[in-house]
């Protein structure tokens, strides 16, 4: 077995920052899908050192395939400290391909015990938006113009190792290091593309609205800056964003809509108003005029300009009928001063342009 340490160059801040956090980029190399039928032979690891004060990459070749449950002590014995595993689909192979192996050797597991933060699940809702084909890590790493020298895949390493352990051949061996080296590195490219589902989930500060009576126009601050440029339209409105600037455009609705009153069981419905009015009111009606309300008929209607929200966030909430979506509310610049409520509010309409549903994209 054989270790390999290497000091990386320009490494992002955002990086650094998960690194110095002590999160550790990993992913494996092995000589087959099943950990029945294949072994290890190649770990990458990506660290802060904080004793030495460095960025390093560390990589635990296997050139004696006897030696497998070596490497896994040793790479083992280097996870007693790390804080978070930041990997790409390692949920779905590089962790369980490991437990598997620990088992196997009758080894204590430390994987179940360290966080877990899988960068291809974490984006895989975003491909639409992102207009990706593919969420492979070279196809993200290609996106975000990753400098990547390697261009092997995974299943083409496995004759390439098979034959550096026939023939010792060092050139064949750099190019099994480079692409471990490269999926390492590259994860910390992809990490960039966070600052999507950390917009989604309101990491963001409101700079500005301004209601023109026929859009609301919102400038945001994500906490993250967006790397990509993204432009995107759906039935509620437009969105760009791209570095330090999101820019939300939402479409009014000029109607007549319908308050619904909650307690219809105090209101009378009066059909030739065709609307509900309280019982204190409603008992000088003639009663010819007059019927118990129901749910879907206690309102009363308003003409206006509006604005959509997926729930009733500002109130009061109006809708077209007692069971249609979404719901509306009148802007008024008050709401602007109710920080957390608009933000929740910002946060449910981000969801039309970040949802994975093409059919809310087109």
């Amino acid at each position: 077995m054989q270790i390999i340490d290497s000091t990386p160059a320009a490494l992002s801040a955002n990086l650094q920052m998960y690194l110095r956090n002590g999160d550790v980029f990993f992913d494996i190399e092995t000589t087959g899908l099943s950990w029945r039928t294949s072994h290890l032979y190649l770990i990458g690891a990506l660290f802060f050192d904080p004793a030495a004060d460095a960025f390093t990459l560390r990589q635990w070749f296997l050139d004696r395939p006897t030696e497998e449950k070596e490497m896994l002590v040793s790479f083992f014995t280097f996870l007693s400290d790390v804080k978070q595993l930041v990997h790409f689909n390692g949920t779905t192979f590089d962790l369980p391909y490991l437990t598997h192996k620990a088992l196997f050797y009758q080894m204590e597991d430390p994987l179940s015990s360290i966080a877990s933060l899988d960068l291809y699940q974490a984006l895989r809702p975003f491909q639409s938006i992102l207009g990706l084909s593919s969420m492979k890590q070279k196809n993200m790493e290609q996106y975000l113009s990753f400098p990547r020298k390697d261009q092997l895949n995974g299943k083409q390493l496995i004759s390439v190792y098979h034959d550096y352990l026939q023939t010792l051949d060092e050139k064949k061996l750099e190019l099994l290091f480079l692409h471990n080296y490269e999926d390492v590195l590259g994860m910390g490219s992809v990490l960039e593309l966070l600052s999507l589902p950390a917009l989604f989930h309101g990491d963001f500060s409101v700079q500005s609205c301004r209601f023109t009576g026929q859009t609301l126009e919102v400038s945001l601050q994500p906490e993250r800056e967006v790397p990509v440029f993204l432009s995107r339209v759906c039935a509620d409105g437009s969105l760009t964003a791209f570095g330090s600037r999101v820019s939300l455009s939402l479409q009014t609705h000029t109607a007549e809509l319908k308050y619904f009153f909650p307690d219809y069981k105090n209101y009378y419905y009066l059909p030739l108003e065709d609307q509900a009015v309280h019982k204190s009111v409603g008992a000088f009606v003639d009663p010819e005029h007059r019927q118990k309300a129901k749910a879907a008929n206690c309102y009363q209607r308003r003409t206006g300009t509006f604005l959509p929200q997926q729930k009733e966030f500002f109130t009061p909430a109006f809708r077209e009928n007692f069971k249609s979506r979404p719901y509306y509310f009148e802007w008024s610049d008050a709401f602007f001063s109710q920080e957390d409520l608009l933000k929740e509010y910002l946060c449910s309409e981000l969801q039309l342009f970040f949802k994975d549903d093409s059919k809310t994209r087109k």
